[in-house]
């Protein structure tokens, strides 16, 4: 390198005789024209609301900030382009120098002008001196002008040539070596699992393995297409770095992976602490979850009682202080997870948010329908309910529904918010005694004597197999219609599993002694007025003879 010397003057004028540059001439020119006494002078330049960079052979050379002499940064980027490729284009190896002058550092190619670079340019968010400046640019030059010499050489090209073929023929060979790799160890995986399935019994754990098979093989396909990613990207920097033009990507190649990695490792040990503090909140949580478990446990099977909570509440109540717990340890834990603190993990979080507030209301209804079944004990599993049209045994009051068993098998379910929103007629809750009511209807014209029927229907309950005597049965007249009397049959009964075996031998027994009384079972209905009042006489009220009884006539 060249310091100020006498010669200076004379490289300004031969730059001032060529008149490549009239204003950087001039300034130069201003610059060994000025008296040694007169105090040094510096560059007007007013700052730019843009910068341009000068850039020769895909390689930055010098970044422009400021406007020189009314050149702005764009002018000066590519007047110093058009000054290199000019001064390159001559043969010979060009070598690079500079000349300090007042007004900055001036970049040399072969003796030649390149372009002034002024203490504006100077990079001030990184406190760059304007030494920095010039060397950095130097070396960028220098590096620039040899590529591009290397790259006139022919010998040079077929050695580039020559190289990617066998870094073609390397890739080919790793990528092929790979597959034979894959598939051989697929088949005995396959083999092997053949055997271990023809092993297992249990229809459950083939599911199990079948589905551990499926996860493996997706990992194992991503995996491979990884690695075929990484040795197509080395091939592709290596094929790069072999010519002087496209030496800049394999370069940039390098930092951005290098630059990916180095991110990701600070990541991952800057994440550790957060992840250590959610490992901690988790655990804690389960802890806690556990400890609620076993308590609830013990309240369900009537070890002990918990603030006033019995055996049939023991486990929705387990579930929702559980799931309270839960959601707390989740909302201690968000602000430690990695990137919690990023525009899109919270954008992602409120897109989530939003989908399950506009998707789950029905489910939150029947979530908290079947909590207030199940803590209002409209009903328990077992009672015999009648939902709707529907008579059946309580299976289950679950979640979101509640399963009942109709008397022919039938399981059928109903959602929790149907179940609150119609009427639920429960036959199992007796104040006096355990069972249920069991009714029969029979509809009988005004002519019969209603105290006859009575009979005939306390006679049909005490003959019937399941029918108690305490509470004993008794009839009601449920209404009083236009032609005919409602009577209602209410037995009670325990054996709730046949309460529909008992139900029809009760109605046969009805049959059966309304036959033996000739009392016809029929809803009569007029189309005229009878000619007698259709009333009861008085010596009839307590029945009329049997017609059939030898012994009335």
């Amino acid at each position: 390198m060249n310091g100020a010397s006498p010669r200076s003057a004379h490289v300004l004028r031969r730059v001032l005789r060529r008149g490549l540059s009239v204003l950087l001439a001039f300034a130069c020119t201003l610059a060994v024209a000025q008296p040694a006494t007169s105090p040094p002078t510096t560059a007007t330049a007013a700052p730019p609301a843009h910068t341009a960079t000068a850039r020769y052979f895909n390689r930055d050379i010098a970044t422009f900030r400021s406007t020189f002499l009314g050149n702005t940064p764009q002018m000066r980027a590519r007047a110093a382009e058009a000054n290199i490729a000019r001064i390159v284009d001559v043969p010979g190896e060009a070598q690079v120098s500079y000349e300090n002058v007042p007004q900055g550092v001036v970049i040399l190619l072969e003796k030649q002008l390149v372009t002034v670079l002024t203490p504006a340019d100077r990079d001030l968010l990184r406190n760059e001196t304007l030494d920095q400046m010039r060397a950095r640019t130097m070396t960028r030059l220098q590096a620039a002008v040899g590529a591009a010499e290397q790259a006139r050489r022919p010998q040079r090209i077929l050695q580039g040539i020559g190289w990617v073929l066998v870094g073609t023929a390397i890739a080919f060979t790793l990528l092929y070596l790979l597959r034979w790799f894959v598939r051989r160890v697929r088949h005995r995986v396959d083999a092997w699992l053949q055997v271990r399935l023809s092993q297992l019994r249990s229809e459950s754990a083939r599911h199990l393995l079948n589905g551990l098979i499926i996860s493996a093989r997706s990992f194992a396909r991503v995996s491979m297409w990884l690695l075929v990613a990484l040795v197509f990207e080395e091939w592709l920097r290596f094929a790069f770095g072999r010519f002087p033009y496209t030496q800049p990507w394999a370069e940039a190649m390098t930092g951005w992976i290098g630059g990916r990695l180095s991110d990701f490792g600070r990541s991952i040990v800057g994440a550790l602490p957060g992840l250590f503090t959610v490992f901690v909140i988790l655990l804690l949580a389960r802890v806690v979850a556990q400890a609620i478990r076993v308590t609830f446990a013990g309240v369900q099977s009537g070890r002990f009682q918990f603030v006033g909570i019995d055996q049939q509440l023991a486990e929705p109540t387990r579930k929702i202080v559980t799931g309270i717990v839960w959601l707390f340890a989740i909302a201690m834990a968000y602000p430690y997870l990695p990137g919690a603190e990023t525009d899109a993990f919270k954008g992602l979080s409120v897109f989530v948010g939003l989908m399950v507030s506009l998707g789950a209301s029905s489910i939150v209804g029947q979530a908290a329908g079947g909590f207030t079944l199940l803590y209002s004990r409209t009903m328990i599993p077992g009672d015999v309910v009648r939902i709707g049209e529907t008579e059946g045994v309580v299976q289950q009051i679950g979640l979101f529904t509640t399963r009942l068993r109709t008397p022919l098998g039938v399981e059928v379910s109903f959602p929790n918010n149907v179940v609150l929103g119609g009427q639920l007629h429960n036959y199992s809750r007796n104040p006096d005694s355990p069972g249920m009511w069991i009714e029969s209807t029979v509809t009988i014209g005004y002519d019969s004597p209603w105290r006859q029927i009575h009979r005939l229907l306390l006679d049909a309950a005490r003959r019937t197999d399941g029918v108690q005597t305490t509470p004993a049965p008794f009839v009601a007249q449920a209404e009083l219609e236009d032609f005919y009397v409602k009577y209602v049959l209410r037995s009670h009964i325990v054996d709730l599993p046949r309460r529909w075996l008992i139900r029809s031998d009760l109605h046969a027994n009805i049959q059966d002694a309304f036959n033996e009384a000739g009392v016809q079972i029929m809803s009569p209905n007029y189309e005229a007025d009878p000619e007698g009042a259709k009333i009861v006489p008085r010596e009839y009220w307590e029945g009329r003879p049997n017609a059939h009884d030898p012994a009335s006539r």
